[in-house]
């Protein structure tokens, strides 16, 4: 888990992105931006940067990123493909808010990013969670809890409600991390069933595994 008590403790490039999108006022914010790309990431359908940009420029509109946010562009594909780095090593690290009055991880942001990217791919998110195991199941279910609860926060009678919510920092990434497995394994599923082909693959061009990658940097280097 990544914490940011102070935009100070952030990699200069997030320091950097976190102005960035500050100053674009309808951009989301940094911590909302990491949990709709690591949703992106994980989706069960890949989804291309020409489609989810324009929502994290403006999630309200519709519409393709202009050119003058070219350089802001590039930052936030920064992110992207430092989330997917962490998603693929085992080691994804959220960022959350955290309210320094009391030291409390503000868990609410992220997942608010989280929900906007499942809001691309409703149905894959469905049919996955009719197909799940025992592993993505409960991380889906309780992904939606967390997604319900920004909504309606549990009251102090709710035990369960409130455990899950001081525990939702930890377990987070847990969730995040099988889906991502999840996802891999059925990618490489597919690509293990296609025909054989003749057609060959640029080493530039996306890898047909889903991974988001270039070939030459995932299957190709096999």
């Amino acid at each position: 888990m990544r914490t940011m008590p102070g935009s100070t403790k952030l990699p200069p490039y997030l320091r950097q992105l976190e102005r960035v999108l500050a100053r674009l006022e309808t951009a989301m914010l940094l911590s909302e931006l990491d949990g709709f790309l690591a949703g992106v990431l994980v989706c069960p359908e890949m989804i291309l940067p020409s489609e989810w940009l324009p929502v994290v420029l403006d999630p309200d509109e519709e519409g393709d990123p202009v050119l003058e946010h070219e350089n802001d562009v590039r930052l936030i594909l920064q992110h992207y493909n430092a989330v997917l780095h962490d998603l693929d090593r085992g080691h994804y690290a959220p960022l959350f808010d955290i309210d320094t009055r009391h030291d409390d991880v503000l868990w609410e942001l992220w997942i608010e990013g989280f929900e906007r990217a499942m809001a691309l791919r409703p149905e894959a998110w469905n049919d996955l969670l009719r197909g799940s195991d025992e592993t993505v199941g409960p991380a889906l279910v309780g992904l939606h809890k967390l997604v319900a609860m920004t909504d309606s926060p549990p009251d102090s009678d709710d035990e369960l409600g409130t455990l899950l919510s001081e525990t939702a920092p930890d377990l987070i990434p847990e969730w995040v991390q099988a889906l991502h497995v999840a996802r891999l394994s059925e990618s490489m599923d597919r690509l293990a069933n296609r025909p054989a082909t003749s057609t060959k693959i640029g080493r530039n061009e996306p890898c047909p595994c889903g991974s988001g990658k270039k070939y030459k940097k995932c299957c190709g280097m096999n």
